[in-house]
């Protein structure tokens, strides 16, 4: 098993959303992880770090699947990255 532990950094315009609209990403962002073969373990405040949010996912093993959900999650390369998430920093445990 590998763990990535990932400090997210929301936007202004993640923040202006009300509570129920954020809580509605949580169902989508573990849908989209599946599909990568991740699960989504947990997600809550992060606390003493810069970053708003921390999630922690779990994956079977070593892959560049991690990196694809990432490069899905975070909209990259689309007119919609960083609308939500300025940043993310990953822990990579083994």
């Amino acid at each position: 098993m590998v763990h990535y532990i990932c400090f997210v950094m929301v936007t202004p315009q993640f923040l202006q959303l009300s509570l129920k609209e954020r809580e509605s990403f949580i169902p989508k962002w573990t849908e989209m992880a599946k599909k990568y073969g991740l699960i989504l373990l947990f997600g809550g405040n992060a606390l003493g770090v810069a970053e708003n949010v921390v999630l922690a996912f779990e994956a079977p093993g070593h892959s560049d699947n991690y990196f694809k959900f990432m490069r899905d999650w975070l909209e990259l390369g689309t007119p919609n990255a960083g609308k939500l998430i300025s940043y993310t920093r990953t822990v990579t445990i083994n």
